[in-house]
């Protein structure tokens, strides 16, 4: 449903005066403060209580009757505003026949399922963050027990597809040597038979998809089962406990698991060439980061656990991505992509046999959060054909350079989420300014980041994957350059954005972590000289020696 209002959904916050006076016999304190309504995402009453305390003086004793009378001033006002808005959009849909087709009261006031929330009223995700947070560590322990089995079912079917799938292709190619005669012209019998092992290449291909997509709902309402028990009950449901066998909950042992062996087989020792830094950020409000360049294969294999072979790694990663999950402090890494929507998906890249490796749990599956990037397209497509100012017109099955989509994941090593930045074969060679689509596409990922509470961001340096021998020293050093530069003053910008709240007291600046990614091939010598500018373009932490 879409119709026009006289306001805007971005309602102006406004300014409430917050005043209490705390009494114990003889003594009182008072204390007045103006808080913005709502509160802006940033700002906590953590932080306005700090606040009013350092400001006042206010004693010991008082402080609990100020955070108690504080969270109710900011509940009441904050329920007073939203009911305002709320009453206002009534009022203007009562009064206006012409807002919405009464064809539509059916639908949109029919009761509809919310899958996320089951047979209850809190979100899965509410109750996962309750469990994380006030458990027990042997329930933790048996949660983390419970994805690792799921995650090695997973991984034994996929590996039995890629076994079958590759000996059906080997077939496939003998079979076409032998289509073709000695002379060069094609034998019909052979020719049926490659055709019946297209055939049966086909049906297997169908057929394990089925059962990895079977499997992945099954694993995916088990888990959830589980985790609402025990919210609900505080107990493991009966199937669960026949699940996990007796003494799983110990250090994860490598030799056991499969999934395990496939990441180890395809994960190099950590020897990866790293160099950190301290920058400050701003002219007179300085804010202080951590900067680290890096070096590897692939972007992708950032997404695999390096520490493999060490034990309790992957139940020891399990548990932080568990832990963070749901709040602040996320990471994030920006990926290379080509204008294709189901880029992934159709050159069956590393980042997609990575997902597919073990079910994902809490999100939606790679495939359908492509399946929306693709519906928003046309969604964009639509708007640009009905002429609507800002939007230009585009293809409907392809992406522009420099566009971004995002997708969520709780089954990579580090990610929580993956920024997908289009690019094409012209940025390995041309020279880009910072007018450039692709560093426009930059600047997104960070604002992003700054909104969403992403603190932690890889990004490409060169904005390629792979080295050609067409990037010179001098070319290298240019886009370093360019880079570097570009992401000091969209990260300025965002931590200027976030640095004070209308009305009330400062708030604390995020702390950001930044990795500038290279790849490997890189010639030492240039690792070398990109490690020596980047001293000339951030402003570096003093380093203290003892």
């Amino acid at each position: 449903m879409r119709f026009n209002s006289s306001f805007d959904d971005d309602e102006p916050a406004r300014i409430c005066t917050f005043t209490h006076t705390a009494r114990y016999k003889s003594v009182e304190q008072t204390a007045t403060l103006d808080v913005e309504i709502p509160l802006s995402e940033n700002l906590t009453i953590e932080e306005l209580l700090a606040h009013i305390i350092v400001t006042n003086k206010i004693i010991p004793p008082f402080r609990k009757e100020f955070e108690q009378a504080l969270r109710k001033f900011v509940d009441e006002e904050t329920c007073k505003y939203e009911n305002e808005i709320g009453d206002r959009y009534i009022e203007e849909l009562l009064h206006d026949d012409t807002l919405i087709d009464p064809s539509d009261w059916a639908r949109i006031f029919s009761p509809i399922k919310d899958e996320t929330n089951g047979s209850g009223s809190v979100p899965f995700s509410d109750c996962f963050q309750f469990i994380m947070r006030n458990s027990t560590h042997e329930r933790i322990e048996t949660i983390i027990s419970l994805e690792r089995k799921m995650a090695e079912k997973m991984n034994t079917l996929v590996r039995a597809r890629d076994f079958e799938l590759e000996r059906m292709m080997r077939e496939c190619e003998e079979a076409v040597k032998e289509t073709i005669s000695d002379e060069g012209t094609p034998v019909p019998a052979n020719a049926h038979l490659l055709s019946r092992l297209n055939e049966k290449l086909r049906q297997i291909s169908n057929n394990y998809a089925c059962q990895i997509n079977a499997l992945a709902d099954r694993q995916r309402r088990e888990y959830w089962n589980v985790i609402r028990t025990l919210y609900e009950r505080d107990e493991l449901p009966p199937e669960a406990l026949n699940d996990i066998p007796s003494g799983v909950t110990h250090a994860f042992r490598k030799s056991s698991s499969a999934y395990a062996s496939l990441n180890a087989t395809k994960t190099s020792p950590t020897d990866r060439l790293e160099e950190s830094f301290t920058i400050y950020l701003g002219a007179q409000l300085k804010t202080m980061h951590n900067a680290r360049l890096m070096a590897c294969h692939r972007l992708t294999d950032l997404c695999r656990p390096s520490d493999i072979f060490e034990p309790g790694a992957l139940d020891t990663r399990r548990l932080h991505m568990n832990l963070s999950l749901y709040r602040r402090g996320l990471s994030g890494l920006v990926l290379l992509v080509n204008r294709d929507p189901y880029f992934h998906i159709h050159n069956r890249t590393e980042f997609a046999k990575i997902c597919e490796q073990s079910t994902e749990l809490h999100f939606d599956s790679l495939q359908h959060q492509l399946d929306e990037v693709c519906a928003a397209l046309r969604d964009v497509c639509k708007d640009a054909a009905s002429g609507i100012e800002g939007i230009g017109m585009r293809d409907e099955s392809s992406l522009k350079v420099g566009d971004v989509y995002v997708t969520r994941h709780s089954n990579l090593a580090t990610f929580q989420v993956v920024f997908h930045l289009v690019v094409d074969d012209a940025l390995e060679a041309d020279d880009i300014s910072s007018r450039h689509p692709c560093i426009n596409g930059i600047r997104n990922v960070i604002r992003l980041s700054s909104k969403c509470g992403i603190t932690t961001f890889s990004i490409p340096l060169l904005l390629i994957e792979n080295t050609t021998e067409r990037m010179t020293v001098a070319w290298c050093l240019k886009r370093a350059e360019l880079v570097f530069k570009c992401v000091k003053g969209f990260m300025m910008e965002a931590c200027g954005g976030s640095s004070t709240a209308g009305g009330g007291p400062p708030v604390a600046a995020t702390h950001y972590n930044v990795n500038f990614v290279l790849p490997d091939a890189l010639a030492g010598s240039v690792y070398s000289q990109i490690v020596e500018m980047f001293p000339t373009i951030f402003h570096l932490v003093p380093s203290v020696v003892v």
